[in-house]
Order: structure tokens, then sequence, then C-alpha cells
């Protein structure tokens, strides 16, 4: 009996392969060849999945959006700030792990700026994250909790703005902007935004 082929799990290791290559020598080399390669696979085998350079960056940055999305899935749903603070942890490369996918999608980013469809990929991916935040500052509002002189939509777009910041630092500036800082930084953010005194050193 033939044994069954778990597609999905074979894009995925390609998604993967594609992040390696990215990482080691830039999205400029993760063409289908390069990526055919790093994974040990034909480039025929590989073009029955995806059939183009395009498809192929695609899929690896949907895949980027999977492991971030199923981090914010497992957040408990704890206290406004606390699941706030959670969101920034699971966003933030704060491990090696995180690190790597960060530098990927900033990579997949720069592609973006000329490839419609991993732009619209990313403004998908950035409007359901706001959608999260925002859903989390309204919570915060009807608790009491953020001052209704404040926009929740407009929160949610400034604390993203912070989180990608602090991501950047992270990765550009790593020597001055380790976790701890990173997450002090995200707290000040927080006690501004809640009203809640801070408790860290000025």
């Amino acid at each position: 009996m033939p044994k069954a082929v778990d597609h999905e799990a074979r894009r995925r290791e390609l998604a993967e392969a594609v992040w390696r290559v990215i990482s080691t020598d830039g999205v400029h080399r993760a063409s289908v060849r390069a990526v055919a390669a790093e994974s040990g696979w034909s480039t025929g085998s590989l073009r029955h999945y995806f059939p183009t350079q395009d498809s192929l960056l695609a899929f690896a940055m949907e895949l980027l959006a999977d492991k971030a999305r199923a981090r914010l899935q497992a957040i408990d749903d704890q206290d406004n700030r606390t699941v706030l603070r959670r969101i920034a942890e699971a966003l933030l490369p704060l491990t090696t792990e995180h690190r790597i996918e960060v530098e990927v999608w900033l990579a997949l980013l720069a592609r973006a700026q000329v490839d419609p469809g991993l732009q619209r990929a990313e403004r998908d991916n950035r409007e359901a994250l706001l959608s999260v935040l925002s859903g989390v500052l309204w919570r915060a509002t009807a608790h009491g909790e953020l001052s209704e002189s404040r926009n929740p939509d407009l929160e949610a777009v400034r604390y993203l703005a912070v989180i990608d910041g602090m991501t950047l630092a992270c990765v550009f500036y790593a020597e001055r902007i380790s976790a701890e800082v990173a997450l002090a930084a995200i707290d000040r953010h927080l006690d501004d935004l809640l009203g809640v005194p801070s408790t860290l050193p000025a």
C-alpha cells in the first residue's frame, strides 16, 4: 500500500528551508534552485508544491504568521495588562528562534516592496494583529483601566508601533537593547497607557 504523504508537512519543511536560505544568504538568494539544494529536494519536486519563487516566499511569510498567531492564541485570558504584555513577549525577538523568524520577516518585508502578494499578506497580518490589540484595549476601557479620553483603536496602533520599534532595536542594536531592556520599555508604555504607576527605576 502506498505510503500516505503529508503534503502540508512537506510545504512547511520547504518553507523552513526558505527561512534558512534567507537567514544565511539573504532573500535575493532564495531561489527555487537554492531552496531545493538547502532542503535536499530536486527542483522538480519542489516546483510541484511551489512553481515560482513568489509562491515559495508567500508561503514562507504565511508560515511565519501562523507561528506568531499560534503564540498569541496560547495566551491565557488574564487581566488586560498581562495580555498586552504577553502579546509583546510573543512578537519580540526574545529568543534565538524568534530572532531568526524576525530577521526572515524583515527580509520578506523588503521584498514586499516589489511583490504585491507579500504586500497583501503583510497587510492582512497587520490588520489581524491590530484587531486583537483593539479588542483588548476596548475591554480595558469597559473595565475602567483605559481612560475614556483615549481611543482604543488609536492606542492599538500606537502600541503596535512601540512593539515594532523595539523589535527593530533588538535586531539592529542588540548590544544595547537586551530582552530585559525591551520588556522594561514595554512595561513603561503600559504604565503610561493604563495609568499604573511604574515600579521601575527612573
